[in-house]
C-alpha cells in the first residue's frame, strides 16, 4: 500500500515493544514539551506486505496533528506499526499468506488466524507499551488508543472495535465485519469445490470453512457476536433489539469508526459487508441512537482494492485522525454522524 501525497518524515525508531515483538514507534522526538498525555495510533497492515506499508500513514496522520496543535498541548500522538503474525520479522510460512487461487488449501483458516491472533496481540501490546516507551517518573502516560488498518489490517480493526474496548476510536480500510459472508463470496469466485457442488449450500461446514472456524468467527467477528451465523434479518422485534442493544452496549458504546472502502474493490468488495453495515448505520438512527456510536461510511467510487487511487481517502482518514486528536486535547465531544 502506497500513496503518491507527498509527506514529510518523522521520527522513527525500531524496537522491542514487548512478547518479542519488533515495532516502529513513529512521532516521539515530537511529542511537545508540554505533553502530559499520549493517544497510540496501532497501524495495521495488509496481507503479504509488512509494516513498512504504514510509514506513510503514519507521517500523514502525525503530520496532520502536528500542524494542528497549540504549542501549549497537553496531548501528543504517536504511531506504531507492527507485522501482522506470520508477516515481515514473523514470517514462518510463505504459502499461508496465500488466497486459495496461489495454492493455499487453508486459506480461510489461515487468514482468519492471522488477523485474529494480531488483534489479541494489540490488546497484549496496549497492556505494555507504556512501561517500554514512558517509564520515567516524569513522562507522560498513554491515555488514549486508536486504530487503522488495511485489508488485512482492517478486518484486525474491525474486531478491536468490537473486542477491546480500549480501542475507542477507528478507521478501516478496505475490511469486512461479516468475515463468512465473504469467504463464501470468494470461494465462489475461486469456484472451489466445496462451493461450486452445492451452490454454497455445504460451504459452512466443509474442510474450506471447518465447524472450528465457525466457532472462531461467532466468537470473535462483528456479524458473528451478533448474529452467529443466523442472517441479519431485516426487521427486528423489540426482544431481539433489546439482546443486540446489550451486545452493543457491551462493545462499541460511545466509539468512534471511519470506513473508508473501494467501489472498484474485488477482494473485500463493499456488498460483502454491506448487510451488517446496513443493520449498524440503522441501529444508530434509530433504536440505538442512545449509544452515542458514530460511523462514517465513505465508498470511493474510483478505488480498488488499495489507498494509492484515492487520495481523498488518506486525507479523509488524516481528517478523521485529527479531529479525534483535536476533541482529547480540548475537551469539545464531537457530533454523532453516519
Amino acid at each position: 500500500m502506497s500513496n503518491s501525497t507527498t509527506h514529510y518524515p518523522v521520527s522513527k525508531k525500531t524496537a522491542h515493544i514487548g512478547a518479542g515483538i519488533l515495532g516502529d514507534i513513529y512521532g516521539l522526538d515530537e511529542l511537545p514539551r508540554s505533553c502530559i498525555s499520549v493517544s497510540c495510533l496501532w497501524l495495521l497492515h495488509g496481507r503479504l506486505v509488512s509494516k513498512d506499508s504504514m510509514q506513510f500513514l503514519a507521517s500523514g496522520c502525525l503530520q496532520s496533528w502536528q500542524k494542528r496543535q497549540s504549542p501549549e498541548s497537553k496531548v501528543g500522538l504517536i504511531a506504531i506499526a507492527f507485522d501482522q503474525r506470520n508477516h515481515g520479522t514473523r514470517l514462518v510460512h510463505d504459502l499461508a499468506n496465500e488466497a486459495w487461487r496461489g495454492g493455499n488449501e487453508t486459506h480461510a483458516q489461515d487468514m482468519f488466524s492471522v488477523f485474529n491472533g494480531t488483534a489479541i496481540d494489540v490488546s497484549h501490546l496496549i497492556d505494555h507499551i507504556g512501561s517500554y516507551l514512558f517509564h520515567d517518573a516524569e513522562s507522560p502516560s498513554i491515555g488514549r488508543h486508536l486504530a487503522v488498518g488495511y485489508s488485512l489490517g482492517g478486518h484486525t480493526v474491525w474486531q478491536l472495535f468490537f473486542n477491546e474496548p480500549r480501542i475507542t476510536e477507528a478507521v478501516v480500510i478496505v475490511g469486512c465485519p461479516d468475515y463468512a459472508r465473504l469467504l463464501k463470496d470468494r470461494a465462489r469466485l475461486s469456484k472451489r469445490t466445496t462451493y461450486t457442488a452445492s451452490n454454497g449450500a455445504d460451504f459452512f461446514g466443509s474442510k474450506d470453512f471447518p465447524n472450528a472456524l465457525i466457532s472462531s468467527v461467532q466468537k470473535y467477528d462483528p456479524k458473528g457476536i451478533l448474529f452467529g451465523s443466523s442472517d441479519i434479518p431485516v426487521s427486528l422485534s423489540e426482544t431481539e433489539r433489546k439482546r443486540l442493544g446489550g451486545i452493543l452496549d457491551s462493545r462499541v458504546k460511545g466509539k468512534q469508526l471511519l470506513l473508508c472502502s473501494g467501489g472498484r474493490d474485488k477482494l473485500v468488495p463493499y456488498h460483502c459487508a454491506e448487510p451488517f453495515l446496513q443493520f449498524l448505520k440503522g441501529a444508530i438512527e434509530s433504536w440505538y441512537k442512545d449509544g452515542d456510536v458514530s460511523v462514517e461510511d465513505i465508498v470511493y467510487p474510483e478505488a480498488g482494492h488499495e489507498c494509492r487511487c484515492s487520495e481523498a481517502m488518506v486525507k479523509d482518514i488524516t481528517r478523521f485522525i485529527s479531529d479525534v486528536m483535536a476533541e482529547a486535547d480540548t475537551g469539545v465531544h464531537r457530533v454523532s454522524k453516519i
